[in-house]
């Protein structure tokens, strides 16, 4: 299996896992604060895993700083991410990680 297909497929499989576990549709950040810090510490790793991976297949240099900074916050439970969150209630998790994220790494834009 070639290495694009083996990150899609991974992708696939996380994007899955939201699907069932987190029911994205009525998710907000304000629902999202209510669960235990460590779990809101693994929905934002993998958002920001998720876009690493897409990144990956676009733009290696914009991949490899998604995932510098995803290790630069695994320690505090990526609190820049869960301060945006405070400050959006009524927003989705995902829209809001992705802001912080590209605030830091640039914009997700690639063109082939």
């Amino acid at each position: 299996m070639s290495r694009k297909a083996l990150a899609l497929a991974s992708l696939c499989t996380i994007v899955c896992g939201f699907s069932f576990s987190a029911q994205a549709d009525d998710l907000t950040n304000s629902k999202l604060l209510t669960y235990p810090v460590d779990a809101q510490a693994n929905y934002i790793s993998v958002t920001a895993s998720a876009a690493a991976t897409i990144a990956a297949l676009n733009l290696p240099a914009h991949a490899k700083c998604l995932a510098e900074w995803v290790e630069r916050n695994r320690a505090s439970d990526f609190q820049p991410v869960r301060d945006a969150m405070r400050k959006y209630p009524k927003d989705h998790p995902t829209g809001i990680t992705l802001a912080v994220l590209q605030k830091e790494c640039g914009p997700f834009k690639y063109v082939k």
